[in-house]
Formats: structure tokens, sequence, C-alpha cells
């Protein structure tokens, strides 16, 4: 564990001298500014509910997740440090973990930065704050779940265009296979809608902490991480 948040610690420093972290989070804030103040006006009904902006929030981490964590593994390669980064006495499951940590710190971060929504919402009415909670704690493990497959990604491909558009295609199947529910059997409905992330996004945010929720994307992060640590280990041996 000390390894992983060591690593964490690395990449959090060095992201703060990189414009690419900066980016990331004012892409996020002003994007969902721009869905929601503009092209969905969330203040037009009047209502005090977060439901539309966490739909926008959601949406905007499926595409920037990615970006902000494509880099990971593959600018140690581009940077040639990729070796250094072996020789370290850490294992492949504390750089994987201290990766992954760090772009959770940064997904962290860009909810924390949406404060002014719930707070401006709330001019309209009084928020009931069990969806509010349950909403943001959806977003995040949505958010950690997205960083797992970025990481495993970044750790997989080869540059970091390919590892972008690898977590972007993975990240949005569970998402889409939502929209295809209806054409589905009925028998198969179950299964398969616990398979996507808009199931378990949406339970949270009404405020209820199912651990069925909890458990799908814990182990979303942990076949993803494993699948990571795996490439790692082959790269080390290579």
């Amino acid at each position: 564990m000390r390894g992983a948040l060591l690593i964490c610690g690395r990449e959090l420093l060095a992201a703060s001298e990189r414009p690419l972290a900066i980016v990331v989070l004012g892409v996020f804030v002003g994007l969902l500014g721009l869905l929601t103040l503009w092209f969905d006006d969330v203040l037009l009904g009047g209502v005090a509910s977060m439901r539309r902006p966490f739909l926008w929030m959601s949406v905007c981490l499926l595409f920037l997740v990615p970006a902000a964590t494509m880099g990971l593994l593959v600018e140690e390669r581009l940077r040639h440090t990729y070796l250094i980064l072996g020789s370290l006495p850490f294992t492949a499951t504390a750089v994987i973990g201290g990766k992954w940590l760090s772009a959770v710190v940064m997904v962290g971060s860009a909810l924390a930065l949406t404060w002014p929504w719930p707070v401006m919402l709330s001019i309209y009415g009084e928020l009931d704050p069990g969806p509010v909670l349950g909403g943001y704690l959806g977003l995040l493990l949505a958010g950690a779940a997205l960083a797992a497959v970025g990481t495993a990604a970044s750790a997989a491909a080869s540059s970091q265009v390919v590892a972008f558009l690898l977590a972007l295609v993975v990240g949005l199947l569970p998402w889409l296979v939502g929209f295809a529910l209806p054409l589905l059997p009925a028998s198969w409905a179950p299964v398969v809608q616990y398979l996507t992330f808009d199931y378990h996004f949406s339970n949270l945010a009404r405020g209820v902490i199912d651990s069925r929720s909890l458990v799908f994307f814990a182990s979303v992060c942990a076949l993803s991480l494993r699948i990571a640590v795996h490439a790692l280990e082959r790269e080390r041996l290579s």
C-alpha cells in the first residue's frame, strides 16, 4: 500500500507540473456548463433536482477520464522512464495501484469543482441530500471504474491515441447496453441490466446504497487493474 501511495504522489506531482491535468479539469467544468446551462438549461424548469446535471456529468466523465488516463503508462515509454519505473523496488501491483489512485484523485477533483451546481439549484428549493450525496458517490465509483479501464488500456496500448480509443469504447459499452434493453428477451433483461453503468448509477442517484452496485463497480476496477498488472509484468519480463 505504501508503494502505491508513493507512486500516486509521484503522479500527482508530475501532473501539477504539466498542463494536461489543468486542461482536463477545465474542459470538464466548461463542457458541463455548456451542456447544463445552454444546451439543456437545468434552471429553466425551476426544479431543485440534480438528476439532469448528474446525467451530463456522467457523459463528460465518459470522454474525459480516458483522456486523463491515456498517458499513465504510455508516457513512461515515450519518455524512456519505463525501465526506471520497472527497476524501482515496487511490485507491479503497487505501480498500477498508484497510477490508478492518481486518476481517481483527478476524478474526485473534477467532481469537487461542480459544487456550484447544487448550490445554484438549491436557490429554487430545498435539495434532498440523500440523492445528491448518492449521485456524487455513484459518479465517483463510475469514474473510478472508468479510470481502472483507462489504466489497463494505457498499460496495454502502444500509443496514447490507441489507449484513449480503447478506454472510450470499453467505457461506453456498459452505458450504451442500457438503451438496448427493450430489444432483448425479457428473461435476459435482469442480467444485462446488472452489467450496465446506468442501472447502478441511477440507483445510487436516488439515494439507494445498494451493495450490488458497490460490488459491480469494485469488480470492474479489480478486473481492469488485474489486466493492467499482467500487462506491466509481461513488459518487465520481455
